[in-house]
């Protein structure tokens, strides 16, 4: 048979989801400065020393589905150690548009062990220049030069990141004693979580200096992130420097945070201690020191470019035997990738709307009529097949040709729907792909397959 679908109710979860995002696995050795960077190099900065320690207990669902909600669970124990140091300086904007801030990676590295498995990894050289903004819920990060992918993004998302540190200013002329609370918005973004549903972070001067306040922060909050519920408890302590003009900056930071997270459809659960240190100086930027010994690359990029100039609210991901790669809204999570095939699935609100297989078929000369696809999904589903809904054919500015198929049925007595394409390059190149959405979904899941599509290349370009 020539296309595959997903046994979407058989997906081993495998994917190491990193810890409240807070453990930062990479390595970065920049070599040269562009003239791009000049202005960066002679004007105001800050630079953010992270040091991070997480130990505690990773639950991964043993086979995860689509509409279960009753999940068996497996645990292992994670450690992981993470340092990290980057330039940070915002960028010229105007007035309209988000801050929009410029990080130059310098040094960073980590270790995380998940049972007896030890993972590192680091960011790609040529990926160590990142451009950082707040949607509203989150951190977006993209480079000039193409996207980042899940895995890098993850590593960059840290809890208490420096962007969100305007949440934690004090009152003026504040005493020994005084107190405040943190907004829940601000809460959920300096903890990487989407929801706040309870509890607040309190803040409590404990000392006054002569460069500034000594702050304890402390709180318990249950939320969740991507519809999973999460229980965080904060204690820590940070250091105010006061400012002439611009108010103060916050000049070091030490909390211990302590989650307890239940797996989702697209992350495990965790039960961890983390230690977040940070420390932040201000300065004008001097050429970094150039770092070669023992560097090196793990990337995903398997050579394929990544088809920039990136932008914000997306990330790319390549097919390990470089048949494929896609660029992607970030709002779709990968939860297995092989050389056989890539699944991820879409979470809206904390409702799994959709999942999609991709999978890389042999290339052949002939051409797949529509009709033959049509057969080839019926026969797939089988006894899930309910009807065919629409078929069509179409073809890009590149030559690659698309067949669309969407049908409707049947499984465990929930209705779905599904939408599988045919897409081939013109020498060849073949992928398929497999949209499952349970049919109480489709409205919200609306076009999202194409646009999605939009974003899959079959063809390479040096």
């Amino acid at each position: 048979m020539d296309t595959s679908y997903s046994r979407f109710l058989q997906i081993r979860h495998f994917s190491f989801v990193i810890i409240l995002g807070l453990v930062v696995c990479i390595s970065l050795c920049p070599k040269e400065i562009s003239a791009g960077e000049q202005h960066f190099l002679n004007n105001e900065f800050s630079t953010y020393e992270i040091d991070l320690q997480v130990k505690g207990q990773i639950k991964f669902a043993v086979q995860p589905d689509l509409h279960t909600t009753s999940l068996e669970i497996t645990e292992q124990p994670v450690r992981a150690t993470s340092a990290l140091i980057y330039q940070q300086h915002s960028v010229d904007n105007k007035p309209a548009q988000k801050r929009v801030v410029f990080r130059k990676y310098q040094r960073a590295s980590a270790k995380t062990v998940i049972g007896s498995t030890l993972v590192e990894t680091e960011l790609p050289e040529d990926m160590c220049d990142v451009h950082v903004c707040s949607n509203g819920r989150s951190l977006d990060y993209w480079v000039s030069q193409g996207f980042l992918t899940q895995p890098e993004t993850d590593l960059l998302t840290v809890a208490f990141d420096p962007l969100h540190f305007g949440a934690l200013i004090p009152p003026d002329d504040s005493l020994p004693g005084d107190r405040w609370e943190v907004g829940q918005a601000a809460v959920a973004n300096l903890l990487c979580i989407d929801t706040v549903h309870t509890g607040v972070l309190k803040a409590t001067v404990k000392e006054c200096t002569a460069k500034g306040i000594v702050v304890n922060i402390q709180g318990a909050i249950e939320g969740a992130i991507n519809g999973a519920p999460t229980s965080i408890a904060v204690e820590g302590d940070y250091d105010w420097i006061s400012g002439n003009n611009s108010g103060g900056e916050l000049s070091a930071l030490r909390v211990v945070i302590q989650e307890s997270r239940t797996v989702s459809y697209i992350a495990p659960g965790i039960d961890v201690t983390a230690i977040v240190e940070v420390s932040c100086r201000s300065g004008k930027r001097l050429r970094p020191k150039v770092i070669t010994a023992g560097s090196r690359s793990i990337g995903p990029n398997h050579g394929r470019p990544r088809r920039g100039p990136g932008k914000p609210g997306f990330q790319w991901i390549c097919d390990p035997h470089r048949r494929y790669d896609i660029i992607f809204d970030k709002k779709w999570k990968i939860v297995e990738q092989s050389s056989e095939c890539l699944t991820m699935r879409l979470v809206n609100k904390g409702a799994l709307v959709s999942q999609v297989t991709v999978t890389p078929l042999p290339p052949r000369a002939e051409v797949h009529t529509l009709s033959d696809f049509e057969e080839d999904i019926e026969k797939t589903l089988g006894p899930q097949f309910g009807h065919l809904v629409s078929a069509s054919l179409s073809s890009r500015d590149d030559g690659t040709t698309l067949m669309r198929v969407a049908s409707v049925g049947e499984a465990e007595g929930l209705a779905f729907h599904w939408i599988h394409y045919h897409l081939r390059s013109p020498e060849g190149q073949r992928l398929s792909l497999s949209f499952v959405v349970e049919s109480t979904h489709f409205a919200r899941f609306s076009d999202a397959d194409r646009q999605y599509l939009d974003g899959v290349n079959v063809t390479f370009m040096e």
